[in-house]
């Protein structure tokens, strides 16, 4: 498994509503995000990793990077999820880059070579077209993918929209990560949360907005949580085995 698959895994689960001291405590502990954050950064772009990371970054893709760039990067932010979209994408090209750092590629279905996909240790990231059907998508869900990412929105978000998305995560069977604006406004965020997508992947011209965006993300309500769903102690039920029998009302002389 990836580092990025471990991370989208940790930012789908449904957290249960704290109660009591543990609610109080929950409420000042730090939040593991419900949405990650991705950065794409151009391969000469080294020296932005280190501020992606202060700015909340959960991961970057370098876009055409080479194994000697990506050992770059692993130098400047040691710890970061690196991923990149490479320009070959032979097995030797992929064993490379995975050698040099990085965790996951981004391939393009259509140029990619199959024996890619039989590299270990290196997870997979596959863009799609608009116009994938339900068979394609459907196949695409036994190649084990870490996450899929759909064309970039050409216009408003429509409920239209909201239903293509859904259709890819369902019948994909992947995670989603989409491309979105640095300020996008907090309704927005949260709808593709409940659609599906487990990241936004933000250029680096918006890397001065990524804290306005994970702050967005830290104040949507916990997944499959209502806003407005009354947090109710759950009391469990009294234990029989601790009943005393000598204090029945019912004797048996």
């Amino acid at each position: 498994m990836s580092k990025l698959s471990d991370a989208i895994r940790r930012a789908g689960r449904t957290a249960p509503a704290p109660l009591g001291f543990a609610a109080r405590a929950a409420s000042t502990a730090a939040v593991s995000p419900t949405v990650l954050c991705i950065v794409r950064l151009n391969a000469n772009d080294a020296n932005k990793a280190e501020e992606a990371v202060k700015k909340g970054a959960d991961a970057v893709i370098i876009e055409g990077a080479d194994a000697g760039k990506v050992k770059d990067f692993a130098k400047k932010a040691p710890g970061l999820i690196l991923g990149v979209r490479p320009h070959k994408t032979e097995r030797e090209q992929i064993t490379s880059l995975r050698e040099a750092g990085a965790d996951f590629v981004v391939l393009d279905a259509e140029s990619a070579m199959a024996d890619a996909l039989l590299e270990e240790n290196i997870g997979f990231i596959l863009l799609i077209r608009s116009d994938a059907d339900d068979t394609r998508l459907r196949l695409m869900s036994d190649l084990n993918l870490d996450a899929l990412v759909p064309p970039p929105p050409d216009g408003s978000l429509t409920i239209e929209r909201l239903l293509e998305l859904r259709r890819f995560s369902a019948l994909g069977r992947a995670p989603l990560l989409v491309e979105i604006s640095g300020d996008a406004e907090a309704a927005s965020v949260q709808v593709l949360r409940e659609s599906g997508v487990a990241g936004f992947i933000i250029e680096a011209s918006s890397l001065g907005k990524l804290e306005k965006l994970r702050a967005a993300i830290a104040a949507l309500p916990a997944r499959g949580r209502k806003p407005d769903e009354r947090r109710e102690a759950m009391i469990p039920a009294p234990s029989m085995a601790g009943h005393d029998h000598d204090d029945d009302d019912f004797d048996d002389d």
